[in-house]
């Protein structure tokens, strides 16, 4: 390899770099600020810099460098007090495993947008690195670069998924680009496409990779609360809170839905309830058996109840679950299907629905025990201990604070009220310092590092108030939902309306008590209101409205969910969503990719064909690849002769092979060729096509076995 190819190469390294980082620019949807991207950089731009010095002395062991570059400034940038002389050591590599799995974490509980953590920009470094070496040395061999090209797509795919977001044109511009500039350096080396061919290609590659960010349909969703257009956020093993902490960071507050209620004050309106939790997060389980104890079914008649009605009409939500106030009993208005769910009384649709454009009305039961009859419920039974569970190595500041602040009181309730009204008096608010810390999470070092700090958001409220209760053998699990929303129209002397914002998600506490049921307690503070029953019993008979209970998910419970039962609701809005311009997108996208190497297979022909006027060698080789894409083996020992002997076998024009093997032997043996035989190698060639199957031909022609020789 001479020292201008070794140049080249280098430069072929650089353009792998800059599409490294133009890359790395459409990531900018996932994260905020500017550390992200100068930690990435640190590690893929020494790591090019090593690869090309050492490409230029020893290329065999340039791929190795950059693997040695790229580990070893990612110690540097993410694990700078384990190595040794600057050199990784197992306390490198056991630091990073920990921050990798850190990273893991924050992925299931937090969602785009984000302030990233250390841990999620070392994933990212990590990521660039191993895309950076591994498109470096694909880039070296010209049948592969369709492959580097792949590899790009995938990491552009990357965050238009998790954001919902195309990433910007001049990403597409600049990849594409980036991706042309190796296929048209290296086929020019070795002459699969003629320059003028390549140019062709490239301008009309540039043009589709500027066009598609402009055709491609709309992937935004319709608002970024719960659900992001029918992806069924709530279940089917996703957990709930990966909504809340971008929710409560973004900057577009929008109205989420509107409702009026004739209760008292605001309702609280659950979305989901999460009762497994394994010490790193919360999450949704199934329920089983006996553990059916959700609405109204238990509550003892001593308990003064009243029916509450609901009125809410969604503005921006397009989610499978529905916001409800609970308990719920009956809901009227709703268009498609909707089941109730066993665990946590609350309602998701069936598939083909969802919240968008809904107005419905729900029936409610305002539970209204004095602080003595909550008091002196008997102990839920072990049919809860699923509530109570928690795993090993609870940090000893969490029991330790749980025992101090709530341990003294003598009944469920006192335990729950004590905690509740000191998280709400001692801790302050915000959303900022959970991500500035560190500590953004809903896992057992969040929630130490949370009461050390003494700062954070619902999610860290409800967390740490429910891992407190079942510490103190108190049946616990965290709702998800809005909190009650601002007051915006008093309808009527005894109703009021309420609107919701996408920063109304929330997150809260419940406690259950036998004969009474789920109770909510809300810790964190300028939120919803702190629960607390007076202390002198009403005398007052209330509605217990045990005649419209929902039972579980038998479809007897779901009829009165039927629209058609309300017959004063407009119908629905919601229209279809448009599956034709993606379907057809897909369908350009894999049709031109699969077109690629057939076009190069058919240029090349044609550059044969012009250069065999010349020489009989260009033909030859022409022939000797059709041959080969339709499934006909070459021995590189073997003669012209002796291959042409051969293919009589397979329906080639005798006369034609003949004047073209003599032709070509003329050529090789006496270097005096005669005449040109593109005539006779055009009828070798269609002889050989029309002899082969329809199958054999195709394939021939789609993917041509001759270009990876």
């Amino acid at each position: 390899m001479t020292v201008r190819d070794r140049r080249e190469e280098a430069l072929d390294t650089l353009v792998v770099l800059v599409a490294s980082v133009v890359l790395l620019g459409g990531f900018g949807a996932l994260f905020e600020g500017t550390r992200w991207i100068v930690l990435v950089l640190s590690v893929l731009v020494p790591s090019a810099v090593a690869i090309m010095a050492v490409r230029l002395v020893a290329p065999a062991w340039a791929t190795v460098a950059g693997v040695v570059a790229s580990v070893t400034m990612i110690v540097w940038a993410f694990a700078p007090g384990t190595s040794f002389l600057g050199l990784p050591t197992a306390a490198s590599l056991e630091e990073l495993r920990r921050q990798l799995e850190r990273a893991g974490t924050v992925i299931v509980e937090e969602a785009a947008p984000i302030t990233p953590p250390s841990s999620v920009i070392l994933l990212v470094a990590f990521a660039f690195a191993v895309m950076f070496v591994l498109g470096d040395a694909v880039a070296r061999q010209s049948w592969r670069v369709p492959l580097l090209g792949l590899l790009w797509s995938t990491m552009l795919v990357v965050p238009s998924v998790i954001a919902m977001q195309a990433p910007p044109w001049w990403v597409f511009a600049g990849v594409a680009l980036a991706w042309l500039w190796l296929w048209w350096s290296e086929t020019a080396h070795v002459g699969l496409v003629p320059r003028g061919g390549a140019a062709l290609t490239a301008a009309g590659g540039l043009a589709f990779a500027l066009v598609v960010p402009t055709l491609a349909p709309t992937i935004a969703p319709t608002s970024s609360d719960f659900g992001v257009a029918q992806s069924d956020v709530f279940g089917r093993g996703i957990n709930p809170m990966i909504e809340l902490g971008r929710s409560l960071r973004q900057s577009d507050t929008r109205r989420v839905l509107t409702y009026s209620t004739d209760g008292e004050g605001g309702q609280y309106l659950k979305v989901a309830v999460l009762r497994r939790f394994d010490g790193r997060t919360w999450s949704p389980s199934p329920v089983f058996g006996d553990l059916d104890v959700e609405g109204v079914d238990d509550i003892a008649e001593q308990v003064e109840t009243e029916q509450v009605t609901t009125s809410l009409r969604i503005e921006s939500l397009r989610s499978t679950y529905l916001p409800v106030p609970y308990p719920a009993v009956r809901i009227e208005g709703l268009d498609g299907e909707w089941q109730w769910m066993r665990d946590g009384s609350t309602v998701r649709a069936e598939e083909g629905s969802s919240t968008e454009d809904q107005t419905y009305t729900v029936t409610s039961v305002d539970r209204r025990p004095t602080a003595d009859q909550v008091r002196n419920v008997d102990p839920a039974g072990n049919m809860l201990d699923s509530y109570r569970s928690l795993p090993d190595g609870v940090p000893s500041i969490i029991s330790r604070l749980a025992e101090e602040h709530g341990g003294d009181a003598t009944s469920d309730y006192d335990r729950m009220l004590a905690l509740q009204d000191w998280l709400r008096t001692d801790f302050s608010y915000s959303v900022e310092t959970p991500v500035e810390e560190d500590f953004d999470g809903n896992g057992l070092e969040a929630m130490a590092a949370f009461l050390r700090v003494r700062e954070g958001y619902c999610v860290h409220f409800a967390s740490t108030l429910a891992v407190m209760g079942r510490l103190l053998d108190v049946p616990t699990r965290v709702a998800v939902g809005y909190a009650p929303g601002e007051s915006v129209l008093r309808r009527t002397p005894d109703s009021v309306s309420y609107g919701v914002d996408s920063d109304d998600l929330h997150a809260w506490t419940e406690a259950y008590f036998e004969g009474i049921g789920w109770i909510g307690f809300d810790a964190t503070p300028g939120i919803g209101e702190a629960t607390e029953f007076t202390e002198e019993a009403e005398a007052a008979d209330g509605d217990d409205g045990d005649s419209e209970v929902p039972e579980g998910n038998n479809r007897e419970s779901e009829q009165s969910l039927d629209p058609g039962q309300d017959a004063a609701t407009d119908e629905s809005t919601e229209q279809p969503t448009s599956t034709w311009r993606p379907a057809a997108l897909a369908l350009v996208v894999v049709a031109l990719l699969g077109a690629v190497p057939g076009i190069v297979r058919q240029l090349r022909r044609r550059r044969r064909w012009s250069a065999g006027e010349e020489s009989p060698a260009p033909l030859w080789d022409e022939v000797a690849d059709t041959a080969r894409d339709l499934g006909i083996g070459l021995d590189p020992a073997e003669t012209p002769r002796g291959f042409a002997r051969r293919l009589d076998g397979h329906g080639v024009d005798p006369s034609s092979m003949d004047a073209l093997v003599a032709e070509v032997e003329r050529d090789r043996y006496a270097g005096t060729a005669t005449a040109s035989r593109v005539s006779e190698a055009r009828r070798v060639v269609d002889s050989l096509e029309a002899a082969s199957g329809r199958r054999t031909r195709w394939l021939a022609r789609i993917v041509p076995r001759s270009l990876l020789r």
